[in-house]
Parts: C-alpha cells; sequence; structure tokens
C-alpha cells in the first residue's frame, strides 16, 4: 500500500528478489508525500547523534548514522540500473549553526562524529565567509549528501519493476485489513477484495489514520523554488544547506539551475489550515532566502505545501507491528524519507523471506527510544 517513493524502491527489491508484487495507491503513483519532497539526501536524521546517543545508547545511535551512509550508497548503485539518472548528485552538505549559543552544539556534535569515524570537517565564520560567502558562527561540513529528483526516482523505479511483474492499481482507497490464516485481506472502497502473503504499509503520514502512535507528531512543511537558471556567483557550487535553528530553514540548487528552499514547519492540524498558510510562509522563505544570498538574483517560479511525520528520536518505523499480524511497515518519518526508505527496502524483504537482519532492531516499533 503506497505509490510513493517508499513503496516503489521496496516494490523494486521484492521484484528482484523474485516476488509477485501490486502497488495500490489512493491517488496516481508518487502524487502524494513525494511530490512535496525537496528531496535532499542526508545520512544523519533530524536528532544529532550526541543526542540519539543519549537516547538509544551509543552502539545504536551510530549504527543508524552508518545505515543513513550505506542507504546512500545503495541508492546510487540502484539508480545506475535504471532508464533515468533521475536528477542524482553526490553533493557537499553544510550544517550552519544559527547563532553562537548553537554554535557549541554543533562544535561538539562535530566532535563526537569525528570520534566515531564520521568524515566531517568544522568550519569557521571565516572560512565559511571565503568560500561559501556565508554568514554563520561555524559549520560541520560532510561531502557525503546527494539530492534527487523524488518523482522520477519513483516512476523509474516503477517502469523497471513492471518488466518484470509489477502490477499497479491507482485510485484504489482501501477500507480494511484483516489477517485469515497465512493470508492478509485487503478490502477496497468499492469492496473488491486483495489476498496476499504479505503485505507493506508505505503510507506515510497518513497511516495515523488507523496506527495510534503516541510518539509521532504530525507537522506540515513549506518549499519555495526558483525559476531555471538562476544566475549563481562564479566559483564553487552550492552546497545543500541547512540550519540548527528549530524548525530548520534547507535549501539546496538543482541541476537546472534552481533555488530549492524549505522550512518553516507548523503543527498539522488539517489540509485547508496548512494550505491557507501557503502564502505567508512563502513570502517568509522568501525573505530568509534574500538574506542569506544577497548576492543572488532570482525570481520565485513556486511554492508549496506537505505535511510529514516525526518520530521522537527521529528515525523511521520499520517492521512488523502487533495490531497488524502479517504486516510489515515502512514509515520514514522525519526529513530523511528517501534515505529511510532505501534502509527499509532492505530490511523488509529480509524479514518477508525470514533472513536475519540486525538492523530491524533499530527501527522496530517497540524500540528503545527515550
Amino acid at each position: 500500500m503506497g505509490g510513493g517513493v517508499s513503496g516503489a524502491l521496496i516494490a523494486h527489491r521484492l521484484v528482484n528478489s523474485g516476488r509477485q508484487v501490486i502497488i495500490v495507491d489512493s491517488r496516481d503513483v508518487g502524487m502524494g508525500s513525494t511530490m512535496a519532497s525537496t528531496a535532499i539526501l542526508s545520512y544523519e536524521p533530524d536528532v544529532h547523534l550526541t543526542d540519539l546517543i543519549s537516547q538509544i545508547g551509543k552502539r545504536s545511535a551510530v549504527r543508524a548514522y552508518r545505515a543513513g551512509l550505506e542507504a546512500l550508497e545503495s541508492l546510487e548503485q540502484t539508480i545506475k540500473t535504471l532508464d533515468d539518472s533521475c536528477d542524482f548528485r553526490r553533493r557537499e552538505s553544510l550544517y550552519l549553526a544559527s547563532n553562537r549559543k548553537d554554535a557549541r552544539i554543533v562544535r561538539r556534535e562535530c566532535e563526537t562524529r569525528q570520534k566515531h569515524d564520521f568524515r566531517v570537517e568544522l568550519l569557521t565564520r571565516r572560512e565559511l565567509a571565503k568560500s561559501y560567502s556565508l554568514r554563520a558562527p561555524c559549520a560541520i561540513l560532510t561531502r557525503q549528501s546527494a539530492e534527487v529528483n523524488p518523482l522520477k526516482l519513483t516512476l523509474a523505479l516503477i517502469r523497471s519493476a513492471q518488466k518484470r511483474g509489477l502490477k499497479i492499481f491507482s485510485h484504489t482507497v482501501v477500507k480494511s485489513y484483516r489477517r485469515h490464516g497465512k493470508e492478509s485481506v485487503l478490502t477496497t472502497s468499492d469492496d473488491f477484495r486483495i489476498r496476499a502473503r504479505h503485505v507493506v504499509f508505505a503510507t506515510g503520514y497518513e497511516t495515523q489514520q488507523f496506527l495510534k502512535q503516541k510518539r509521532v507528531h504530525l507537522a506540515s512543511s513549506y518549499a519555495i523554488a526558483s525559476s531555471a537558471d538562476t544566475k549563481f556567483p562564479k566559483g564553487r557550487e552550492w552546497p545543500v544547506i541547512w540550519e540548527s535553528a528549530r524548525p530548520y530553514l534547507y535549501v539546496r540548487s538543482t541541476v537546472d539551475g534552481r533555488i530549492v528552499a524549505g522550512g518553516e514547519d507548523v503543527d498539522f492540524v488539517d489540509e485547508a489550515k496548512r494550505d491557507e498558510l501557503l502564502a505567508r510562509k512563502t513570502k517568509t522563505l522568501k525573505k530568509k532566502i534574500r538574506k542569506m544570498f544577497p548576492h543572488v538574483s532570482w525570481k520565485l517560479a513556486s511554492a508549496w505545501t506537505g505535511t510529514f511525520a516525526e518520530s521522537k528520536d527521529g528515525l523511521p518505523y520499520i517492521g512488523p507491528h502487533k495490531d497488524f499480524p502479517g504486516a510489515q511497515f515502512a514509515l520514514g518519518y522525519g526529513g530523511n524519507g528517501i534515505t529511510f526508505a532505501t534502509i527499509a527496502s532492505a530490511i523488509i524483504p529480509d524479514l518477508i523471506s525470514g533472513t536475519k537482519n540486525s538492523d530491524s532492531r533499530l527501527f522496530r516499533f517497540d524500540r528503545r527510544s527515550g
């Protein structure tokens, strides 16, 4: 269930392992949260490694970060097998300290990552100004981030899987789920029944309609994009940028010369209230980008909003749930949905086949999370 990038990645892996797979989605594929993603690919979750160690322990926290790095490598290799590069690019990433107080936190975080062999550097205010024309007390630099076009990726994965037998049923609403013996039965809104040995829920924040997780928080984020061929300063290419303030601002450039920026997150109430804020949030994002990059001339081309869920520890929920026997969940909560979806695409086929996967314990529903 779910034809976004998570469902597409998992279906692609299952089909290639010899499974017969169908995708059902209430929309057209890729038209939910995937369409709203700004598709910055980072290995780190939204929770600092320093804080994650306090929440889940050193071994688990470091492994969760390492799993993100491995996921980016895996995704890059998968894309090489597809009929479209999906605008995938390796990028530098800068995590900016938003103020002097946060500078201490950022320095400590950099030291923690270096201690655990993550290749990061701490840049000073002077280095940021010289190399990137950015103003901030300091920043963590990593060269292990990336970007991708999420819709192109979803469609390319589906085209590849369709060649091996994947079937798609869009505009199909599932109203109930039950387990009967060794078979799962899903009933659609028009009373058709889908029978399967295994079911994977890759339904994002909408999963909260039937899966009540007390530790999950729904939020709405806002994003803007400039027109193509924005004139950037000559010299070094822009890195992916995000900041220590919460909610944070995140910015990247695209292969066709656009600025994509997002942030201004608010608690999700309903879609109508979320959409009402779009004009005001767009104005705020424009102001922030012009302040961050006063030397760049650009024009707004589009603005949009989307809803996402966040877990307390910033990690996804992957695996079975006690209330849904016979099902697996792939819920890439937080700001790294595509990275988490790639992790899920490695774990879930193993869970289905009964193959041991040591990472499954990190992301299970009943994990320790502080």
